[in-house]
């Protein structure tokens, strides 16, 4: 009498999961086919931090004040400037950020003056080297171009 009982529950269990299942095969694809298909980021998405490239002078305008630096909780930026000639406006030559122990606070972005720094919308970012996180900011607006 057992053995009949738990092959009617089994029945049963089976009945129930193909209803479910059959129930979703009918229904819209829900999951993304990565990497065949992209994935759109929301609005609210951080990567990493980049420049944005204005359209006046073609270029960031980072004036190289440090503040994104002495904000950074993690201290991972690294930037420096330089000024053309005395009593010239600084401008940024290098901008280093350690990808790999940036919290994505967004400090940075809040805190710059010049409203430079933005969120990157990347997020198919593999490593291979611990030294290959530390990411050349200015560089890679000038590879953008």
């Amino acid at each position: 009498m057992q053995y009949v009982k738990e092959i009617l529950v089994g029945g049963k269990s089976l009945i129930i999961g193909l209803w479910i299942t059959l129930k979703r095969l009918f229904k819209p694809i829900v999951t993304v086919q990565y990497p065949r298909q992209k994935l759109t980021m929301t609005p609210n998405f951080r990567g990493h931090i980049e420049f944005i490239r204005f359209d006046d002078t073609k270029t960031h305008h980072c004036v190289a004040c440090g503040l994104c630096a002495r904000t950074c909780p993690s201290h991972v930026i690294k930037v420096q400037g330089e000024k053309t000639r005395a009593g010239d406006l600084k401008y940024g030559r290098q901008y280093y950020i350690d990808f790999s122990k940036c919290s994505l606070c967004g400090l940075c972005v809040d805190v710059c003056p010049e409203c430079t720094l933005q969120f990157s919308k990347e997020y198919e970012y593999v490593f291979y080297h611990r030294w290959d996180t530390v990411l050349d900011i200015m560089g890679r607006l000038e590879g953008k171009r």
